[in-house]
């Protein structure tokens, strides 16, 4: 993978300065070196001429936390009391859901949790949330739960 970032690299030095014709022929040697379609090297090439140093070199910078972690663990009791919605429309429904459920002192385990700071933040997911994002938070508490359902027995051994 290197190896091929570095010819990348090289064929976008060259194709920085050449005429319009001398980039038709870069982009076909390319092609023809990496197997690659047209669309892909002039994409490959634009991203290698943006990247400073090896490919190796380059850091990601880490997202950022949607949630703290009291307003997640709330989030997931809301979430599992309304019926594990989808994240699009738990999105919407998000502020009334935790009107209600705290009403009706239906948030027992995590009660401790619920401050006016995450109550700010579960209410704020309608106007900065990506519901995507949501979605994708719910499904790994989705798979997490099922994964650690799995690996408790629900069956007695035979008794003969």
């Amino acid at each position: 993978m290197a190896a091929r970032h570095e010819v990348t690299k090289k064929y976008a030095r060259e194709y920085a300065a050449a005429s319009k014709l001398r980039k038709g022929e870069l982009l076909d040697e390319l092609i023809g070196v990496m197997g690659w379609s047209r669309a892909n090297a002039r994409r490959a090439i634009r991203t290698a001429a943006q990247r400073r140093g090896p490919a190796r070199a380059q850091v990601r910078k880490p997202r950022g936390r949607g949630y703290s972690y009291d307003a997640l663990k709330v989030l997931i009791a809301v979430w599992t009391l309304v019926g594990e919605p989808c994240g699009k429309y738990l999105v919407v429904i998000m502020e009334e859901s935790l009107d209600q459920v705290t009403a009706h002192d239906k948030l027992a385990e995590v009660a401790d949790r619920l401050t006016d700071q995450v109550r700010a933040e579960l209410s704020a997911v309608r106007a900065e949330l990506n519901p995507a994002d949501l979605t994708r938070r719910i499904n790994a508490i989705q798979t997490h739960l099922i994964d650690h359902a799995r690996t408790k027995t629900l069956t007695q051994p035979d008794a003969s």
